[in-house]
């Protein structure tokens, strides 16, 4: 059974990376309004049409080095930094989320995860290069919840406590942020951040979505210290809640629910 469950995983992982492929597509097309249904993929800088041969997932970058095939101009880390991220969370989601034992992992859950995982890394990459997150991005986490909701009633799992902490999850934190964009008239937080979260709340639930605020606020200022520390500017502007909302939300789909239960037994 753990030959077959590595099996599966191998698999799941070379899937992950080449979905992360098409993120890249996202990443780079979302922010511009470029259609990403149509179209052959193509080199940012000399926009020459890519071949089958330049698009293997992971390997193609490696096998050139870093550098287009045409123009030898540097192709970005972020290509195969996403295709493999995304493999990882899919393994991970399949192992820890879903069972992970051979087919029994093989789900509704994990298609609702997979979903959950992707959109997380376009909103990161998307948001801190643009400040923007995509509406595309939001609704397919409520569709990804709404999976993890239909493989409860599947299961069993479903019942009505269930549910209603995802409702809740829903409006826990988005209606604070939706406070706090009023009260501020949108310079402290966004439209897309707000709409982000609740979706995440109802993939994750009330508690989780709680660690996750906290785990979101941890990140950026570990950032703000570390980029100030590091590179010694700050960033101009507004800098970007999406990814740090986006990295504690992964976080939290693992073990926000076990951190909000672990600290509420200390009392």
């Amino acid at each position: 059974m753990a030959f077959f469950t590595a099996y599966i995983g191998t698999i799941i992982f070379v899937f992950g990376a080449v979905i992360g492929s098409f993120l890249n597509v996202l990443i780079y097309r979302l922010p511009i309004g470029m259609d990403f249904k149509k179209g052959n993929s193509i080199c940012p800088n000399c926009e020459h049409q890519l071949y089958w041969k330049d698009l293997f997932p992971l390997f193609s970058w490696i096998f050139l080095g870093g550098k287009c095939r045409y123009c030898k101009a540097p192709i970005s880390k972020q290509y195969p930094i996403v295709e493999a991220l995304n493999g990882t969370f899919y393994v991970l989601a399949y192992i820890f989320l879903c069972g992970g034992e051979g087919v029994e992992g093989l789900s509704l859950k994990l298609a609702g995860y997979m979903i959950f995982f992707s959109c997380l890394i376009v909103v990161s990459w998307v948001d801190f290069k643009h400040q923007i997150i995509p509406d595309s991005m939001w609704i397919a986490i409520l569709v990804g919840g709404l999976f993890i909701v239909g493989d409860a009633l599947i299961t069993g799992e479903f019942n009505k406590d269930w549910i209603i902490a995802r409702v809740i999850g829903f409006f826990a934190v988005s209606g604070l942020f939706l406070l706090i964009g009023l009260v501020t008239r949108g310079r402290a937080m966004g439209g897309g951040d707000i709409k982000l979260i609740a979706a995440v709340g109802f993939a994750l639930g009330w508690k989780a979505v709680l660690i996750s605020l906290f785990m979101s606020a941890l990140f950026g200022v570990f950032f703000t210290i570390g980029r100030k520390i590091l590179v010694k500017t700050e960033m101009k502007g507004l800098i970007p809640f999406g990814p740090f909302l986006a990295m504690g939300s992964a976080v939290c789909a693992f073990c926000g629910e076990w951190i909000f239960n672990s600290y509420m037994s200390l009392f």
